[in-house]
């Protein structure tokens, strides 16, 4: 009988993308693949040969009607006493609803994203192993934002808010309470990490449970046969992801800073920015986009300046393109900062102006090391395994969690 592997997924792109190539290559090997999602992903999803039943997320809700206050707005900070009792109750909203869709269709192997914490609840109600996928570094103690998130947890309001928010959630699947910081802390039995041991941040720290796999391709059908207008140029990419990207004040500021100098510049924009917001003349070496072939233009591409989502820097770092990191929120400024740590690009200050970000281009061209750096990263990237290698690892997780 085919084996059955459900996956829990965080439904954005970021999250979605490398489980979506390593998905292909599950089906490919024979294996049956389900990953609960939204209307939006379906289409998405089906492709890679996916089942995509759907469910219903107040988590995507409650940022849809928050699209208006991040127009413009500075990189997010993280707050614990408004993130965790959100996140918590995504999770407590949507675990039933996971164990409802198969209840009649148990899989033999239940895979969860990391912050994704339905996917806990239902492997703590099932008592089946944690078999976790880190699409973001893995969290460990001795990182600034652990001892962050550890400092507001001390706070008794916080803690009460927060644990109080795990307790609802873990209660609607039947479970008892656990503690905040044990349930954060969740050690899986596997866990699989799209980006190279050498780019965690203390990754020596991390045993044979964590395989680090680096970032995992796979053909897209966003993809639409994209080639530059103009070979001979360097390519300015310029992409702040899918989630926070209503940025129309940046935007005009790349638009004054290059509609002059010698660049070809591919900027996404983002579905909330109009092009009419960006200006009336607009340069004839910008090309435009609401969402962009990203890995048809990254081979293109001189340099890359990305709000350093794990994706997308791990995607920029598999072609060897230098970036410079505009980082939205905690979790891409950890990104960025180990891309500068690594000598692998720079990262932005917060509001940038046109001659920051010029001299910020000309910075990083004039590094007579850091295509060295990117080349010997290329090929940590390519010993990581990637795609098949995490098909591989679940596959694995498969046969032995069932002996």
């Amino acid at each position: 009988m085919t084996k059955h592997i459900a996956i829990i997924c965080m439904p954005a792109h970021g999250h979605l993308t490398p489980v979506l190539a390593v998905t292909r290559e599950l089906v490919n090997q024979g294996y049956r693949v389900t990953i609960p999602t939204l209307e939006e992903h379906r289409a998405q999803v089906e492709a890679s040969g996916a089942a995509a039943p759907l469910y219903h997320s107040p988590l995507v809700e409650q940022f849809a009607a928050k699209k208006d206050e991040m127009r413009d707005a500075p990189p997010a900070e993280f707050k614990v006493e408004e993130i965790l009792p959100m996140f918590f109750g995504e999770a407590g909203a949507t675990a039933p609803q996971f164990v409802e869709l198969f209840e009649n269709d148990r899989p033999d192997l239940l895979v969860y994203d990391q912050i994704t914490w339905a996917g806990a609840l239902v492997a703590d109600r099932w008592q089946v192993p944690h078999v976790i996928l880190y699409p973001s570094t893995v969290p460990t103690q001795g990182s600034n934002a652990f001892r962050d998130m550890v400092e507001q947890i001390a706070d008794p309001g916080t803690a009460a808010a927060v644990q109080g928010a795990l307790d609802t959630a873990r209660a609607g699947s039947g479970l008892e309470p656990l503690p905040v910081l044990d349930f954060l802390g969740t050690q899986p039995e596997l866990g699989i990490a799209f980006m190279t041991r050498s780019f965690q941040p203390e990754g020596e720290t991390l045993d044979d449970r964590y395989q680090f796999v680096g970032p995992c391709l796979g053909d897209r059908i966003s993809n639409t046969g994209w080639q530059p207008k103009d070979a001979e140029r360097p390519l300015l990419y310029v992409s702040l992801g899918s989630g926070f990207n209503n940025q129309p004040a940046f935007y005009r500021t790349v638009i004054e800073a290059f509609r002059d100098e010698p660049w070809q510049v591919v900027l996404v924009t983002g579905q909330s920015v109009q092009l009419s917001e960006l200006g009336d003349d607009l340069p004839d070496n910008f090309e435009f986009h609401a969402f962009a072939p990203q890995l048809e233009i990254l081979p293109h591409a001189t340099v890359f300046l990305t709000h350093n989502g794990m994706g997308g820097t791990q995607e920029g770092l598999s072609f060897g393109v230098p970036m410079l990191g505009l980082p939205q929120m905690s979790e891409q400024e950890t990104n960025a900062d180990r891309v500068v740590e690594l000598g692998l690009g720079r990262r932005l200050p917060a509001k940038p102006t046109a001659a920051e970000l010029r001299a910020a281009v000309a910075e990083i061209l004039e590094d007579p090391d850091i295509h060295k750096r990117l080349e010997a990263m290329k090929w940590d990237i390519e010993a990581a395994g990637g795609t098949k290698r995490a098909a591989d690892l679940l596959a694995d997780a498969v046969r032995r969690f069932q002996a």
